[in-house]
C-alpha cells in the first residue's frame, strides 16, 4: 500500500521515538558501567520541526526504560499525525515488535524510520517490515522537514530526496540528499524534549568523571575510511560546529541539568577547525567544564596535549583497534603500532589518561595477531581499555564479505560488542576470544600503575556503587 497523506493542515503532531533496550540487553554483565545517550538526532529533527510551526514530543525509551507497550501507550495520548522511529542496528529487534504495534493502534498514522541501519538497509527494511511507510536515508533533519510537509498538505512526494518509499508495492529510492554543509545553520538540539538530562542520561562511566555528564556529538562525518565503520549515513563527508555553537549548547545543558562534565563522542573530535578557540573558551566556565574525547594517536602532539589538559581534558579514547599490522593494513586504519606506546607516555605525561579502543574479532584475526594485540597493551601504561567484539554493521566496508571470512551469529541486539561474540572469523572459536578479551583486560589493569592507586577508577560514589553491582553480577553467575 501506498504511503498516504493524513492531513490539509499546515501544521501537525509529530512523536519522535527512540525504541526501547536495556543497559543489560546492551552491555551484559557490564551493564552497571554502561551508558544511556541522548537521542540527539531526534532533537535536531525535533527542532527543526518546531521552528515549522509543528507539536513535537520525543518518546525516549531507553532513557525512560519503557516497555514498547508503554510507549504505544504514549504515542496514542499524544494523537500524532505522523510517528518518527529512529532505528539502529543494536535496535532493530525491539523495532520490529514495536512498529506493528503502533500500526495497529494507529493505523491510518503514517510510520517514518530513520537512522543509519535503515540507511544502510532500506530496501530490506521495508520488505521486512510492512508496518514501516517510509524511510528518511542518511541526514533526517531536511528530508523529514519536506516529507512532514508533503503529508500535511496532501503535496506528492515522490520527488523528495533521501526517501525509500514503496511504488507499486516494491521499494523505491529517491535520490540522495546533499549532506548539510554548515552545521551551523542548524536550530540547537531540543534537549529540553528529553526528561531531565542529569537523571536519565550519562556517558559510559568509563568516559567521565564527574556527574552529572553528558554525551555531546559535535561534527559529522570522519575523513577516514576504516572498514569496520558505518558510513552510510555520513560518507567521507565531514563537517563541524563552531565553537560559539558547541559553546551555547554546553550552557544549555548547564542550564537544563547542570551537566559538569562532557563526552565529546565525534570520532576525531580534535580535528574541529575551531578547536584552539573552543578550548580557550571552556576555560571561562564556572565551575569548570571537564571533558573527555575520542581520537587517533596521529592526530596530537605535546603542545595540543598541554592545552587540552589545560582546558579540562581528563581522558582521550585512542583508537587503536588492534596490535597487528596485518589488521590495522585490512582495517585502513592508516596508523602504525609502533606509535602507540609513545603517544600513551606523552599523553600520560601531560596529565591526561589514555584509553585504548580495541576490536577482537575482526575477519582475518587469528591467534598470533590476538598476542599481538596483547604484547601491545604489555608495552603500553594505558589507563583504561575499551573491548568490542567486532560486529558486522550495515553501512561498513566490510559488512558484505565478513560472512566469506567467519559467522555471525544474527543477534542484532548483540551487536553492542561488550560481553558477548556475535562474529567468529575462521579458525578461532567463541571460547577463544573470550579467553583474549580477559587477557587483555588484564593486561590493563593488573600493572603497578593501576594496582597502585585502586582509588583512581572510583571518582565518584556512582563510580563505586557501579563496580559493586558488577562484582555482584559476576558472583551470582559464578553461584548460578
Amino acid at each position: 500500500m501506498p504511503i498516504s497523506t493524513v492531513s490539509t493542515l499546515d501544521n501537525g503532531r509529530i512523536v519522535l521515538v527512540n525504541p526501547p533496550i536495556r543497559l543489560e540487553e546492551m552491555y551484559g554483565e557490564y551493564a552497571p558501567w554502561g551508558s544511556v545517550a541522548p537521542p540527539t538526532g531526534l532533537c535536531y529533527i525535533a527542532a527543526v520541526l518546531r521552528m515549522e510551526g509543528h507539536r513535537v514530543s520525543i518518546v525516549d525509551g531507553c532513557a525512560e526504560r519503557l516497555s514498547v507497550e508503554e510507549i504505544v501507550t504514549r504515542v496514542v495520548a499524544d494523537d500524532p499525525d505522523i510517528i518518527g522511529v529512529t532505528c539502529k542496528s543494536l535496535f532493530m529487534p525491539n523495532v520490529t515488535k514495536l512498529c506493528p504495534l503502533l500500526k495497529g493502534a494507529l493505523p491510518s498514522v503514517p510510520i517514518v524510520a530513520g537512522g543509519s541501519h535503515v540507511t544502510a538497509l532500506p530496501e530490506e527494511t521495508l520488505r521486512e517490515l510492512p508496518s514501516i511507510d517510509a524511510i528518511v536515508m542518511g541526514e533526517g533533519e531536511q528530508t523529514f522537514r519536506v516529507l512532514t510537509a508533503a503529508l500535511l498538505s496532501g503535496r506528492p512526494f515522490e520527488g523528495i530526496e533521501g526517501l525509500c518509499v514503496r511504488r507499486n508495492g516494491a521499494p523505491w529510492v529517491t535520490a540522495r540528499r546533499a549532506p548539510i554543509e554548515r552545521l551551523d545553520e542548524l536550530p540547537y538540539p531540543a534537549f529540553d524534549l528529553l526528561p531531565d538530562l542529569a537523571t536519565h542520561y550519562w556517558p559510559a562511566l568509563t568516559s567521565t568523571k564527574r556527574l552529572p555528564a553528558f554525551s555531546l556529538m559535535t561534527s559529522r562525518g570522519c575523513q577516514y575510511r576504516c572498514t569496520f565503520c558505518d558510513r552510510s549515513v555520513f560518507g567521507n563527508h565531514v563537517a563541524y560546529h563552531g565553537a560559539e555553537y558547541i559553546l551555547s549548547l554546553i550552557r544549555m545543558l548547564r542550564r537544563l541539568g547542570d551537566i559538569r562534565y562532557i563526552y565529546f563522542e565525534d570520532d576525531n573530535f580534535l580535528l574541529n577547525p575551531e578547536l584552539d578557540t573552543l578550548l580557550c573558551k571552556l576555560r571561562e566556565f564556572r565551575p569548570p567544564i571537564e571533558f573527555s574525547c575520542q581520537s587517533r594517536v596521529d592526530s596530537v602532539d605535546d603542545e595540543l596535549l598541554r592545552t587540552l589538559r589545560a582546558s579540562g581534558c581528563r581522558q582521550i579514547f585512542y583508537g587503536v583497534e588492534t596490535g597487528s599490522k596485518r589488521l590495522l593494513q585490512a582495517m585502513k586504519k592508516g596508523i602504525r603500532v609502533d606509535d602507540v606506546p609513545g603517544v600513551v607516555a606523552k599523553t600520560r605525561g601531560a596529565g591526561i589518561e589514555a584509553m585504548a579502543m580495541l576490536i577482537i574479532g575482526y575477519p582475518g584475526e587469528t591467534i598470533e595477531s590476538l598476542e599481538e594485540t596483547l604484547a601491545l597493551l604489555k608495552s603500553c601504561r594505558f589507563d583504561d581499555v575499551g573491548l568490542f567484539y567486532f560486529a558486522p554493521l550495515p553501512g561498513s566496508d566490510v559488512y558484505k564479505d565478513a560472512g566469506a571470512h567467519g559467522t555471525f551469529n544474527g543477534r542484532w541486539d548483540q551487536i553492542g560488542g561488550f560481553d558477548r561474540p556475535v562474529y567468529v572469523p575462521h579458525g578461532l572459536t567463541e571460547e577463544i576470544l573470550r579467553k583474549y578479551y580477559g587477557r587483555f583486560y588484564s593486561a590493563c589493569y593488573y600493572r603497578a600503575h593501576q594496582l597502585g592507586n585502586p582509588f583512581k577508577r572510583f571518582p565518584t560514589g556512582a563510580h563505586l556503587r557501579a563496580y559493586s553491582r558488577y562484582l555482584m553480577t559476576k558472583a551470582l553467575g559464578a553461584w548460578a
